[in-house]
Order: C-alpha cells, then sequence, then structure tokens
C-alpha cells in the first residue's frame, strides 16, 4: 500500500490501487496519509488498460519513465537504465586501473587505439541514453519550471554534463589531447562517478531514507557543528601541548585531523601525542567520544 502512495506524489496525482487489498482499507490508508480522494486519478488492473486511454501523450510518457510497472516496455526502459549505470561506473573504474588504462589512451598506437574508440563508444552510447532520458522527463514533466526543484533530476544533469563539457574541450583543442591541457576535464572525469545516483530512482527505499535525512537536516547540521567544535578545541590544544616537539604536531590543522581521527575511533597511528600533556588530552578526548 505504501508503494501505491509513494507513486502517487512521484506522478503528480496518478494512483495504482492495489488489487490484493479490499477498498475499504484502501480508503482508509489513504485518509491517514491526507490523500485527498477527490483529486486522485485511481485504476487497477481490471481498469488500466480503459483509464490510460484517457490520459494524454505527455502524462503517458512521464508514467513509463517513472513508473516501471507501467508496460513491459517500462520495464524494459528501467532495465536498460540500470544496465547503462553499471556499465558507465565499470568503465570510470577501470580506467583508474594501471593495467586497463592504455586502452583509454587516444595516443597509444593499434591495437589498444581499437580498444579506445571502442570504449570511447560505449561512452557514446551510455552518455546518449542518459541524455534522451533527461530530455524526455523534462518534457513530459507535469510542470516543467519545477523540474530542477527535485534533486533527482539535478543529480540526472549533473550526470551528463561532464561528458559534454570534455567532448567539447577536446574538439577545440589544437592536437586533441585536451585531457592534458585542461585541468576541468579532470573533474570532468572524476564528477561521473555521480551517476551511480541514478540508482536511487530505481529503489523506493533509497528514496525513503533520503526524505529522512531532508526531514531530519536540522539535527544533522547541529551534529555537524557540535563535532567541528569539539575537533578544533581538542586539535588548537593538541599543538599548543605538543609545541616544540618533534610529534609532527606542526600546525593546529594537523591537530585537528589527529582530532577527527581520534573522535572517529579510526586511529590511523600517523600521529600521536608523546608529552605527559599531550597524552592527557588525548585520554580526554577519546573517552568524550567514547561517552558521546
Amino acid at each position: 500500500m505504501f508503494t501505491a502512495i509513494l507513486f502517487f506524489y512521484q506522478s503528480r496525482g496518478v494512483f495504482r490501487s492495489p488489487t490484493n487489498i479490499d477498498r475499504d482499507i484502501v480508503e482508509e490508508e489513504l485518509e491517514f496519509f491526507k490523500v485527498d480522494l477527490a483529486k486522485i486519478f485511481t485504476f487497477d488492473d481490471d481498469e488500466e488498460e480503459e483509464i490510460v486511454e484517457e490520459l494524454s501523450i505527455r502524462e503517458k510518457l512521464h508514467t513509463f519513465l517513472m513508473d516501471p510497472h507501467y508496460s513491459k516496455a517500462a520495464m524494459l526502459w528501467a532495465f536498460c537504465d540500470m544496465l547503462a549505470i553499471v556499465l558507465s561506473v565499470i568503465l570510470l573504474v577501470a580506467e583508474s586501473v594501471p593495467e586497463a588504462s592504455e586502452y583509454f589512451d587516444e595516443t597509444k598506437d593499434y591495437p589498444q587505439k581499437y580498444y579506445y574508440y571502442v570504449l570511447y563508444g560505449m561512452e557514446i552510447l551510455i552518455n546518449g541514453f542518459f541524455t534522451l532520458d533527461f530530455t524526455l522527463k523534462f518534457l513530459s514533466w507535469p510542470k516543467p519550471w519545477l523540474f530542477f526543484k527535485n534533486v533527482l533530476n539535478v543529480l540526472d544533469l549533473l550526470a551528463i554534463l561532464p561528458f559534454y563539457i570534455e567532448l567539447i574541450a577536446m574538439l577545440t583543442s589544437e592536437n586533441g589531447a585536451a585531457g592534458d591541457k585542461f585541468v576541468v576535464l579532470r573533474i570532468c572525469r572524476t564528477s561521473r562517478v555521480v551517476r551511480i545516483f541514478r540508482f536511487i530512482r530505481h529503489s523506493k527505499e533509497l528514496i525513503v531514507v533520503m526524505k529522512v535525512i531532508a526531514g531530519a537536516a536540522r539535527e544533522f547540521v547541529l551534529l555537524s557543528l557540535l563535532i567541528a567544535i569539539f575537533v578544533l578545541l581538542f586539535g588548537t590544544l593538541m599543538y599548543y601541548a605538543e609545541l616544540g616537539r618533534d610529534s609532527g604536531f606542526d600546525s593546529i590543522l594537523l591537530g585537528c585531523w589527529w582530532s577527527i581521527v581520534t573522535v572517529t575511533t579510526v586511529g590511523y597511528g600517523d600521529l600521536y601525542p608523546k608529552s605527559p600533556v599531550g597524552r592527557l588530552i588525548g585520554s580526554v578526548a577519546w573517552c568524550l567520544e567514547l561517552l558521546s
């Protein structure tokens, strides 16, 4: 039942009534979730074909893109989206592996250059699919001017922009080796990892987690502020306690690094106090973190 209500909000008013739940229970649940029965557009499996015909092309397209259960074609489209995400992440990881990096270098000679063209062709197809999906969602969005108020749509845009920025830079460079000339290209290639967030669309549980985090944003800010005060306080105390000693605390920033490692109970061992006062401060910091 919760899945049907979640899709109602995602689709801006389309409600798929579960067939395995009595209508009385459905109406009670809708009343509990404060859903206005007069403003919803309901259908079940028996009524689906009749009601779908009443939808406009734009509404059909929006439902097709947002609900994988809308039809077999929608399920196939969602599967292709997940496959494209997986392939893009695999290519991103493989590009960083020394043994495979030569296959991503266009300056290499054959046969490595042949593999480069194949891999870059896959990159073009993946980004073409992402671009088509993003464009169709924008065109079919109920209120296009509110399209970017949805965080997932912003992530979709950030997932495809780096490819086009990199492509423009490569085409405008003199010798095609734009990746060695422009630092922005390295940033673009790194930002391709944003594509993995597209998985959130295919998991209702992750969407719920995001909404919970957004609802607790104020509490997270307060927690971050308390941790920052704690880190800065003990980082400064440790710096002055170890001042003049060869213990590695050469600045307050390094003291804050030690404090972060201590607060998170990681304990790399790269920095540690040597003076009695420093060890006392470290013990107090560790005990306070343990108590919290």
